[in-house]
């Protein structure tokens, strides 16, 4: 038996909203500390929700919203499990941990349209987990059993008494962490499956929400970047003697995908660019549109493994007389999102922080410690809002310019 020492405001906060007079000496078995690296304050038993003294519920987002609606699919699985509306479920962005990788993918990435599907089961389970604590300290607090208790967005219902949540997180934060669960049955639920207003609405609406670009620091300057003019080029030789004459240029660096013009602000480094001498070299000018066509032309005359063979079409097709062949080309498809791509990056008493919109936050810290020669613990991605991704941000190319020029 260990004791779980309640804190006298927890303590006193509690006794007064039971019934049955004072509650003292509470021992429960199992539960004399807290799980390594949980927070005293909060009840947080897994890497998801989180319920604090305040009684904020918190979902740690771990798939980027980019417009498709990811705050609001997974708040709502953890406010269906939780017995709450999900707009009362507050949203933070997640930190590069390996907890949040896409089990597809075994990366911390947002893409391919798998992010309900892999995140149904433990998101759910995740919020249940949570509720089922808060339930289980509720009746530990009004000495009933748990079925006797009931959760929403108000607190537990016991005994004709509601128990605030950050009343009870920090007795349901000793309790052991179950290990299953039970999930609500279809039957009983109440947002899952219904139309729910989006999330990410108002602080879109009234720019509220911050993205990458809006991302202002102290002290921040501004780059921009002259790229090869074809794929694979490098910089042989640059004549930038005008261009750090200009007003407000600070310097002109070379990095490994360019030349990069550091001003003090945006359009300084702009204007500066296109006074740049740049000789390139090598790279692979016969690629052209024309070209990736043969290659295309070339593949479909090869054979290649099926992925789906039903029926028999190419045989009812050769025997048809009103078969024809028709070919259709689309060009090049840019995924061009309607934010640009931009990032900001900072490097202090050998700490970097970088500050992008990105579909993978793991593999921009990758990127991040390919560029700077850091260790991973001296690098922190912070993501953000993101203005529409389509796969584009997966590729972290922007991450690596600003953390080469910065580093």
């Amino acid at each position: 038996m260990g004791d779980t020492t309640l804190s006298r405001r927890t303590f006193l906060k509690v006794s007064a909203g039971t019934t049955g007079g004072l509650m003292v000496a509470f021992t429960l078995p199992g539960c004399a500390t807290l799980p390594e690296g949980q927070d005293p304050e909060s009840l947080r038993p897994n890497a998801w929700v989180e319920v604090t003294p305040e009684s904020r519920v918190i979902l740690t987002l771990d798939r980027v919203e980019m417009g498709q609606g990811t705050m609001t699919g997974l708040s709502t699985l953890v406010g269906e499990e939780m017995n709450r509306p999900p707009e009362s479920v507050d949203v933070v962005f997640a930190p590069v941990h390996p907890d949040y990788k896409q089990p597809d993918y075994g990366l911390q990435l947002t893409g391919g349209s798998t992010s309900m599907a892999t995140s149904w089961q433990r998101i759910r389970e995740a919020g249940a987990m949570c509720a089922l604590m808060l339930r289980q300290a509720a009746a530990r607090v009004a000495n009933v059993s748990v079925d006797e208790v009931r959760l929403d967005e108000d607190g537990c219902h016991v005994n004709g008494r509601t128990l605030a949540l950050g009343d009870l997180v920090e007795l349901a934060a000793r309790l052991p962490v179950p290990d299953t669960v039970p999930l609500k049955p279809l039957s009983e639920w109440r947002w899952i499956g219904r139309h729910n207003a989006r999330r990410d609405k108002t602080p879109k609406v009234f720019g509220q929400a911050g993205y990458g670009i809006d991302v202002d620091l102290p002290g921040m300057v501004y780059a921009v970047v002259t790229r090869p003019p074809v794929f694979g080029a490098r910089v042989r030789h640059v004549d930038a003697t005008q261009a750090k004459a200009m007003p407000g240029v600070l310097d002109v660096v070379t990095i490994p995908r360019g030349v990069a013009v550091v001003a003090e602000r945006y359009w300084q480094a702009r204007k500066a660019q296109a006074a740049l001498k740049i000789d390139w070299e090598g790279g692979q000018p016969a690629l052209t549109t024309e070209a990736v066509w043969r290659q295309y032309e070339t593949a479909l005359s090869e054979s290649g493994d099926a992925a789906r063979d039903d029926g028999h079409a190419e045989r009812v097709l050769n025997k048809s007389e009103a078969a024809r062949t028709f070919e259709y080309r689309a060009p090049f498809l840019a995924h061009a999102t309607l934010a640009p791509q931009n990032c900001r990056a900072g490097l202090r008493d050998c700490k970097l922080d970088v500050w992008a919109p990105t579909q993978g936050p793991d593999v921009a810290r990758a990127v991040a410690i390919r560029e700077s020669g850091l260790s991973a613990d001296a690098i922190d991605i912070h993501t953000t809002w993101i203005g529409g991704g389509f796969g584009r941000r997966l590729s972290q190319d922007y991450v690596g310019e600003a953390v080469a020029i910065a580093t």
